[in-house]
């Protein structure tokens, strides 16, 4: 009896020991460790791949797919992995957008099969990765970068505007394009010739008739070779200029490029004109600096009141390159030609005649009472 059940023992032992006595088992295992990028440093923007390593522990071959996130959201599902019992890793990957600010990765086994017998390591969260802001990639952060776009170690801002020279298009802030500036780092040299005004010219004098008095009309000639000079054409001339005079007694101006001229017509009003008159396709656009704007090449504005105001007059050219001029202004209240000075004058010289006759017939009356003591 007692040989038969030591012989039963034996018989179990024997069968527990072999591999048919034990239920089969799948285990895939993941870990934050073994999640990696495709690069090493991580910009914004960039599309990189996420690998994440999967193993099986267990004893049974089995297949399955990891799914992805950023935080809460989802990246993407990889591909299939067929992984061997206590076999060797295999990799799997997605595509990623790094994103601006911090994040970490969540991986997460998926759609296992046979059926994974231990759920507990079949996710990994990484630590929070740090990604850099550099478009350019010329080692300085976009949030200090004065050329985001465009790499530009050295940060060289020629004008001091803000905009480095490797994406300034003027980096000497002169108003003239770097293509066409002779000497694009020097403010003081635009390469523009500035002419001078053509001289007036002066009507011929007209000969008045001793019976009437009147003005003959012709053209007068003096012979071959000699100028021929339209007197109707020179009285319009005149009675062009006259109008302008009447208009404003103050000279013509011109701003500090010579993209256009000037003159004051009173207090607070002004007379602009554009100094060439644009070809098809070159747009241009005045900016008074009071909040008014104009696009016509000759215009008279009146600023909304005293202050200093800058006059900027901008030209777009067909080629994409950008010209300005701009000229301040000073509009004085105490002006003269202002209404306001004017009644503030009125109301002065009103008040000293109030109070002089106020004060003359105080006198009288003094005067009187002491005349009756």
């Amino acid at each position: 009896m007692r040989n038969r059940f030591f012989g039963g023992v034996l018989v179990c032992a024997f069968l527990a020991s072999t591999p048919f006595a034990r239920a089969a088992s799948v285990d895939l295992s993941l870990d934050s460790s073994n999640i990696s990028f495709s690069a090493s440093t991580l910009y914004v923007g960039d599309t990189v791949r996420i690998y994440a390593r999967v193993r099986n522990i267990g004893d049974t071959d089995a297949t399955a797919t990891v799914m992805f996130y950023q935080g809460g959201m989802i990246i993407g599902q990889s591909q299939p992995v067929s992984l061997r019992a206590s076999g060797n890793p295999d990799d799997v990957f997605v595509d990623f957008t790094v994103p601006k600010g911090s994040f970490n990765i969540r991986a997460v086994i998926q759609g296992s099969a046979p059926q994974d017998t231990n759920p507990d390591n079949d996710s990994a969260l990484t630590p929070l990765y740090e990604p850099i802001s550099d478009a350019d990639r010329d080692g300085v952060i976009d949030d200090v970068d004065n050329c985001v776009d465009d790499a530009n170690t050295n940060q060289l801002d020629t004008d001091k505007d803000g905009k480095g020279d490797e994406c300034d298009t003027d980096d000497d802030g002169d108003g003239v394009a770097d293509t066409s500036d002779p000497a694009p780092l020097d403010a003081t040299e635009t390469g523009i010739v500035v002419q001078a005004p053509a001289p007036a010219v002066k009507a011929a004098p007209a000969t008045t008739s001793a019976s009437s008095g009147s003005v003959p009309v012709s053209n007068a000639t003096t012979g071959a070779g000699s100028v021929s000079t339209n007197t109707s054409e020179v009285r319009s001339d005149a009675g062009l200029q006259k109008d302008v005079r009447s208009i404003s007694t103050s000279k013509l101006s011109t701003s500090p490029f010579a993209r256009f001229t000037w003159r004051q017509i009173d207090w607070r009003t002004y007379e602009f004109i554009l100094a060439e008159q644009p070809t098809d396709g070159v747009r241009f656009s005045w900016d008074f600096g009071d909040g008014s704007t104009s696009v016509q090449s000759k215009i008279t504005h009146a600023f909304s009141g005293p202050g200093t105001f800058t006059v900027t007059l901008a030209i777009l050219n067909t080629d994409g390159t950008s010209l300005s001029d701009a000229q301040t202004f000073d509009v004085s209240f105490f002006h003269l030609g202002n209404p306001q000075v004017l009644l503030l004058i009125g109301t002065l010289i009103l008040a000293l005649f109030l109070f002089g006759f106020a004060f003359i017939k105080l006198r009288k009356s003094y005067d009187k009472g002491a005349l009756h003591e």
